[in-house]
């Protein structure tokens, strides 16, 4: 039994990651009796960013992870619609309040309310934030970035930084088969600003229809056939231009920094390639925000799209992860 009567905290739960499950775990060592509220889908709308996913999901995994631990009868779980509701500051039915650090301010100002209410002050705990793998916060924000996944682990591994990754043979199989739809024209409801096209004869086509995608890979060739020497010949214009070396068969680091710059910066880049970017998708998955798409050419088929999710991003990684390290 917890040593408090009645525990309150609250938060998005966004995401549902790890950091979520240790705040849920530190609330039921508390106390039996917990209010949990959820942010509403009107107060997301007003404080949030756009991208975050409604309250009946975000509620259903909650739940759905107390009741795989017998909890869920110790948490009634409520709709707020901003960061203190009228019940912590009339009500005298709390003892404690859970926070993290990035919260507890809120809390003193519930405090400062319930003075003023001639209420107790409610205990403030405060559940330290869980860190990723990078030492950095897990966050709904970064696994949204795609930096990192709902366990704080980097899609893009430290043990790859200057290095190079080599292409087994054995996975070869593994970039001939197509990773998503295959289309034989470009999609008309694709977003400019989240869409990332490798290969030059895709680019070429996008380019041609004025597309305006936010990133481009290329390396002037065709099946491995040197067919451009300039960014014009397949319709660039004014775009920001990246030149990198990635020898064939390979994913250099070199390559990684200038995706990931690519993706960071504003307004639209194109990369150039010294070597080849058959493997290019790779690393742009890896590093893609999650809701982006990627389009690439499949040989003899059409261009490929993969919309950037968390399942494709963790196979990139397993695969990603099999390649030899020089």
């Amino acid at each position: 039994m917890g040593k408090f009567k009645h525990l309150v905290f609250g938060g998005t739960f966004d995401l549902f990651h790890l950091g979520h499950k240790t705040l849920l775990n530190k609330a039921l060592d508390l106390s039996d009796n917990i209010l949990l509220g959820i942010t509403s889908d009107e107060y997301v709308r007003n404080f949030k960013n756009n991208g975050i996913q409604d309250f009946n999901t975000r509620k259903k995994y909650v739940e759905e992870y107390l009741e795989s631990s017998g909890t869920e009868a110790k948490v009634e779980i409520v709709s707020i619609d901003n960061p203190y509701e009228p019940y912590l500051t009339v009500s005298a039915d709390y003892d404690v309040i859970l926070v993290t650090p990035h919260t507890r301010e809120t809390a003193m100002e519930i405090n400062d309310v319930r003075r003023q209410n001639n209420l107790t002050e409610l205990e403030i705990v405060i559940s330290p934030l869980v860190e990723a793998e990078d030492g950095g916060i897990i966050s709904s924000t970064r696994i949204r970035n795609g930096e990192i996944d709902r366990n704080g682990r980097l899609y893009v591994s430290p043990t790859w930084i200057n290095k190079k990754l080599v292409l087994p043979e054995s996975l070869r199989m593994e970039f001939q088969n197509p990773w998503g739809e295959i289309y034989k024209d470009i999609p008309q409801d694709l977003e400019p600003e989240k869409t990332i096209v490798v290969g030059d004869h895709t680019s070429f086509e996008f380019n041609k229809h004025r597309v305006g995608q936010f990133v481009s890979i290329i390396d002037f060739k065709i099946r491995r056939e040197k067919r451009y020497t300039d960014v014009s010949e397949l319709g660039f214009n004014k775009e920001e231009v990246l030149k990198v070396k990635n020898p064939p068969g390979t994913i250099t680091w070199e390559l990684f920094e200038a995706i990931k710059q690519a993706i960071l910066k504003k307004g639209k880049k194109t990369i150039v390639i010294d070597g080849e970017e058959d493997l290019a998708v790779l690393p742009v998955l890896l590093l893609s925000p999650l809701g982006f798409t990627v389009y690439y050419g499949q040989p003899n088929s059409g261009m490929v799209k993969v919309v950037v999710g968390e399942d494709v991003k963790e196979k990139a990684h397993n695969i990603a992860s099999q390649f030899v390290l020089e």
